[in-house]
């Protein structure tokens, strides 16, 4: 008796169980989280900024892009679009240079001006491309010879992998080398405290990082012109010389869907051409 009234009380457990089961709200099924989808850059000192501002914007109204810039960890635009380095997933440079490699694709954006900028004291009244190679080549070594003060010019270049270097040599110096007597600065920050401390220096950055520790020099085309600063206006009119475009570059073109294409057909638009248009000029 007492086997049968435990198998009993045992069958009794497992009904009253089954009856909890049952009561339970039905198990919803599992569902996937959104993955956010990365999208990689690659930038140079003179478009590093622009390409925060114009990600803090599209990812605001787009949450599932993250926007990255590889150039934070040691990736260069030259190392980007070398067709012989297949990266998984692609890159794509902003950049103000196009390297001279075949098969790229670019996409415009706007042009930056190419700003000549002079100790904050030194009052130079306008240069000439013939005047700047004069000066950059060691050619000319006080400024008494170009109308100035009887003061000892200091050059100050960046660095031979800057896009704001590769893109003065190319408008202005052609095949001629930059003076070995230069100053070196390795960011365009440090060519701004450069230039802010030593009188009589002389350097280039992009229009769109000038900052009041300088004095911006006006430019003239042809003799009798009239002296042209650097600003989105005058880039975007050609009446200042030193342009250069703005560009987005890869080894291949990106197809619909793959967050890329979105993305630069966005930058090609009108909200981003705002952003882009307060310190470059914009697309026409």
């Amino acid at each position: 008796m007492k086997c049968a009234a435990g198998r009993k009380t045992k069958r009794t457990l497992v009904v009253v169980t089954l009856a909890l089961a049952s009561c339970r709200a039905p198990m919803q099924a599992p569902t996937s989280t959104p993955e956010v989808v990365p999208l990689y850059f690659v930038t140079s000192s003179s478009t590093d900024s622009l390409l925060r501002s114009l990600a803090a914007t599209y990812t605001r109204e787009n949450s599932l892009v993250a926007i990255v810039d590889q150039a934070a960890n040691g990736t260069s635009i030259a190392l980007a679009l070398d067709p012989s380095q297949s990266t998984d997933p692609p890159l794509y440079a902003l950049t103000t240079f196009l390297p001279s490699l075949e098969n790229l694709w670019a996409a415009p954006l706007g042009q930056d001006g190419i700003a000549i900028v002079v100790h904050p004291r030194l009052n130079i009244p306008q240069l000439s491309a013939d005047d700047l190679r004069r000066i950059f080549t060691g050619a000319v070594e006080n400024w008494l010879e170009l109308g100035g003060p009887d003061l000892a010019i200091t050059v100050v270049s960046r660095d031979a992998e800057s896009d704001t270097r590769r893109v003065f040599e190319q408008l202005v110096l052609g095949q001629r080398q930059i003076t070995y007597n230069a100053l070196l600065a390795l960011t365009d920050s440090a060519m701004l405290d450069v230039l802010a401390q030593t009188p009589g220096a002389i350097g280039f950055m992009s229009m769109a990082l000038v900052s009041g520790q300088v004095r911006v020099v006006p430019l003239v085309g042809e003799l009798g012109d009239t002296p042209v600063l650097p600003t989105p206006l005058t880039v975007a009119e050609g009446t200042y010389p030193l342009r250069t475009p703005l560009l987005i570059v890869g080894s291949k073109p990106p197809e619909p869907g793959d967050g890329y294409y979105e993305f630069i057909v966005w930058a090609q638009q009108r909200q981003a051409q705002q952003i882009i248009g307060e310190r470059y000029a914009p697309l026409p």
